[in-house]
């Protein structure tokens, strides 16, 4: 097989932070509180837009973690957006900011004079453990005041987070004793979770399991690796393969065909699939469970060995803080 080169991009998003008002149980990136404080600069953004353009994307959405954190860190990006010629298709957020309406309505104002016409607002069980349902609705209502379209993720959920107070959060085990037993697993499929990061840890348990040497015996290339069709870059400039949370790749390599050398874990799984990670953890001692849940599962459990028990420092292992950072928030 050729070496994973991604030579064109479609849609994607700018991962302006991972620090984020929430740990929810469905996150991809294990955004939480506990992050650090660390936002995408002027420069990072500049570079990813033009590397974003020489291959063909000229549009993204903004998320995090919460980017409506950082409100200057917010402000100087777009503005490298807006001195780019890349149009913001909308910025995500979870409504936690939300203080007053005449402070959201200030807020969205200038969101406006730079160049944001939506705002995709989460509504979820998942984010209501974090963010009261009281907060969504009044920034629904600020941004139809100030003319703001909104992106509801997901308005299916809305009217069940009306059955308890809107002012308080509620935990998932309080919406499985409201619904029914089942709901939470129900979640998943109703939400069209990618079971991957946070989502796959949290939902492992309630998955079928196959034994581990059926799982290697199955594995065939991770294509998924280049997938380009929704891709995401982060504020340490990292472009990641697929929905991998975790594994990256330098921007400054896209466009080229990756380097074995520089990129052996990459190479092994696009080529061999979780296999040839698992013949490169198994030299550094790596143990395996007796089953897992899925391939991707497998391929957590084996970079998280290589990052946390083997310290093994490596440029496609990123953000390092993610391999501790994902497993926030899943006992609450």
């Amino acid at each position: 097989m050729q070496p994973l080169n991604i030579d064109r991009l479609y849609s994607g998003g700018l991962i302006a932070n991972y620090y984020c008002s929430a740990s929810c149980k469905h996150c991809l990136y294990g955004s939480s509180p506990s992050w650090p404080k660390e936002y995408m600069t002027a420069n990072t953004a500049a570079q990813l837009c033009r590397t974003m353009k020489t291959l063909g994307c000229h549009s993204v959405h903004i998320g995090g973690g919460e980017p409506l954190l950082n409100w200057q860190g917010l402000r100087a990006v777009l503005d490298v957006l807006q001195q780019e010629d890349v149009t913001v298709e909308y910025v995500e957020t979870n409504a936690s900011w939300y203080r007053t309406e005449a402070q959201a309505r200030t807020v969205l104002s200038q969101l406006k004079q730079l160049g944001v016409s939506t705002l995709l607002i989460s509504i979820s069980p998942f984010h209501n453990e974090c963010v009261p349902l009281d907060k969504v609705t009044k920034l629904i209502r600020a941004c139809q005041a100030e003319k703001v379209l909104v992106f509801p993720w997901q308005e299916q959920f809305f009217d069940e987070l009306a059955a308890k107070p809107t002012d308080e959060v509620h935990t998932l085990k309080e919406w499985e004793a409201e619904y029914g037993r089942g709901y939470t697993q129900k979640l998943r499929h109703r939400f069209g979770l990618t079971m991957r990061g946070r989502a796959l840890l949290f939902y492992e348990s309630m998955l079928p399991h196959k034994p581990i040497d059926e799982l290697l015996r199955e594995s065939h290339g991770c294509t998924e690796l280049a997938q380009n069709g929704h891709f995401h870059m982060d504020l340490f400039g990292h472009y990641q393969p697929g929905s991998c949370s975790g594994l990256a790749v330098a921007v400054s390599d896209l466009g080229f065909p990756l380097d074995p050398k520089q990129y052996p874990i990459i190479t092994a799984l696009y080529g061999q699939g979780v296999r040839g990670l698992f013949e490169i953890a198994i030299k550094l001692g790596f143990r395996a469970q007796a089953t897992y849940a899925t391939k991707c599962h497998l391929c957590m459990d084996l970079r998280r060995y290589l990052v946390q028990e083997a310290d093994l420092d490596s440029i496609e292992l990123e953000p390092r803080e993610y391999y501790e950072q994902v497993y926030v928030g899943l006992r609450s």
